[in-house]
């Protein structure tokens, strides 16, 4: 890589980062993900133990939380004028107090309010933080690079899954949401005052949907459609149906992110070795019999294991990724990324409602069902993307 992941070097005096290198990007992305898994994990037991929440609710407030997701080509207008780096603290800014308010909610409206301001933190850096290690990573090595990020992203949630265990074990809920929420606040003020801007001259930057990308585009919508089934519904699903408490959920994530820690990284290096084409390809034919051994299967342990499978093959975002920018101008990257982020959540503000509707009319098999064949078009639109051999990233 052309950038070590070493943490990022610091001036002597003043404590201010000297330039943006992987280190910052990928200190960041540990930041904001040990606040979101937080939440993931809390979530759940929180809103039905707390608030009672049925599916309707639940559906309600997930569809929500993907309104920032949905509003997300707003970061291709913001790195206009604002460095990706600046962008990047402050969203670690808004995920903090959406933490510290989910804890102060009364009610479910609140809890709803709170979660879309910590989502839209999380989804503006998303975009921000990827447009930053595409653009300082090599041709041969972006697999590579994603793979390692995120396997420090699932360190963070390992980290996040193991606060979750031993603090709720001697707070409440709302204080645990208070003390992760105020450390994240902590360290946004930081990466906002320290962090130099990371404009280069890489060209006149546009923020425009443009036809080359519309491949990558369609692949995001459908990878969006069947993630937010999933994401929406299976782990309530082993909550609601099965009782699951809230150390065991915690020990769930626990082993998901302590297994894709090393997948991750397996999945870059295929992405290099194979091609986009054949991972896309491969890990949606995986995931439609993931679906449907949600749809079918009642033995437990065998959900907790689709569950992780799960996990691991949402890494093939490495390889969408990656596609995407050996096709882009750097000038456009970061603006192509939000569109991608908008597409990938235009069903998210309709699929957990209308999964929890569905949910309640026919059956917690249903929305599964409707997953496993979203996955199956995912996979046919994936053989479109050009073999490894055919790709060459456009400086």
């Amino acid at each position: 890589m052309r950038n070590s992941l070493s943490l990022a070097k610091f001036h002597p005096m003043n404590l201010r980062i000297e330039k943006v290198t992987v280190g910052t990007v990928t200190f960041s992305a540990v930041v904001i993900w040990i606040g979101f898994y937080c939440w993931r994990i809390m979530f759940n037991n929180f809103a039905v133990e707390v608030f009672e929440a049925s599916p309707e609710d639940v559906g309600l407030i997930q569809a929500a939380r993907e309104i920032p997701g949905l509003l997300a080509f707003g970061v291709g207008a913001l790195a206009l004028y604002l460095s990706e780096s600046k962008i990047a603290a402050l969203s670690i800014l808004a995920v903090g107090f959406g933490l510290i308010a989910c804890g102060a909610s009364s009610s479910l409206w609140m809890l709803g309010f709170a979660t879309i301001l910590m989502s839209f933190g999380f989804h503006y850096f998303e975009p921000t933080n990827s447009s930053q290690l595409l653009l300082l990573s090599g041709e041969n090595e972006l697999g590579r690079a994603q793979g390692k990020l995120r396997s420090y992203e699932s360190m963070a949630g390992l980290a996040g899954a193991a606060l979750i265990l031993g603090l709720t074990l001697i707070l409440t809920f709302r204080q645990t949401f208070y003390l992760i929420g105020g450390a994240v606040v902590l360290i946004g003020f930081y990466l906002v005052w320290a962090l130099p801007s990371n404009r280069s001259e890489i060209g006149k930057r546009r923020m425009k949907l443009q036809k080359k990308y519309s491949l990558y585009y369609s692949l995001a919508f459908l990878r969006g459609c069947r993630r937010h089934i999933f994401t929406t519904f299976a782990l309530f699903l082993l909550v609601k149906n099965h009782n699951l408490s809230i150390t065991e959920v915690s020990l769930i994530m626990l082993a998901n992110n302590l297994v894709t820690i090393f997948t991750n990284r397996w999945l870059g290096k295929l992405t290099d070795s194979l091609g986009e084409k054949t991972i896309l390809v491969s890990c949606s034919f995986l995931l439609i019999l993931v679906f449907s051994g949600y749809a079918y299967v009642t033995y437990l342990p065998f959900l907790i294991g689709l569950f992780l499978v799960d996990n691991i093959l949402f890494g093939s975002s490495i390889a969408l990724k990656s596609y995407v920018r050996k096709i882009s101008n750097a000038a456009d990257l970061t603006s192509c990324l939000s569109f991608g982020m908008t597409a990938n959540h235009v069903s998210a503000v309709v699929i957990p409602i209308a999964g929890g509707i569905v949910w309640s009319a026919f059956g917690y098999r249903a929305p599964f069902i409707a997953g496993a064949v979203i996955v199956a078009f995912d996979m046919l639109l994936a053989l479109r993307v050009p073999s490894r051999d055919k790709l060459k990233m456009i400086e």
